[in-house]
């Protein structure tokens, strides 16, 4: 009989109250975090998350990493090719990736929206060129938009920046 008390006891304590208490608390002390950093538009159109990239083919956009699931959440995860691999060099000449050696590595997720400033900044020329801007100044609201890396080197988030971009251009 203890035993079933304590079972019932600790299923509503930790399987109900705690769940509850850590959702209510997320969601008075931090709400954009804790219903998925979503991004939106001018029109308030829900475009994506902050936490999760994006495909970016065409050449006005500065492009995330490679992502092992093509940017979808179902299945996501790493599969970084080898340092030695023949395969790396087709997969970045498929790519286009010539640039930085972050654009030939895959996120431990395959969605990290993030990239290293050095492998953005590769890719300036390209998008000044495309959207008509002068390089040096793209260059500056690029290491404007940097973020402290965890335990790493500065970051830039692809999505917000190619966000700004747009926004931007509509203005």
């Amino acid at each position: 009989m203890i035993a079933i008390r304590t079972l019932l006891t600790l299923t509503l304590l930790l399987g109900v109250g705690y769940p509850l208490a850590v959702t209510g608390l997320a969601q008075l002390l931090f709400p954009w975090q804790a219903n998925g950093s979503q991004l939106t538009d001018a029109k308030q159109q829900l475009i994506g998350s902050a936490l999760l990239a994006q495909k970016f083919e065409r050449a006005e956009y500065f492009h995330s990493r490679p992502s092992a699931s093509d940017f979808t959440i179902i299945g996501s995860g790493a599969s970084n090719l080898g340092m030695s691999s023949p395969l790396r060099s087709e997969f970045a000449k498929a790519q286009g990736h010539y640039q930085s050696p972050a654009m030939l590595t895959r996120s431990g997720s395959g969605l990290d929206p993030h990239l290293p400033l050095d492998a953005v900044l590769a890719q300036v020329d390209r998008v000044a060129r495309q959207r008509g801007l002068d390089p040096a100044s793209l260059t500056e609201q690029v290491k404007s938009s940097t973020q402290a890396g965890i335990l790493g080197p500065q970051v830039v988030n692809i999505l917000q920046l190619n966000l700004l971009l747009d926004q931007h251009k509509d203005a």
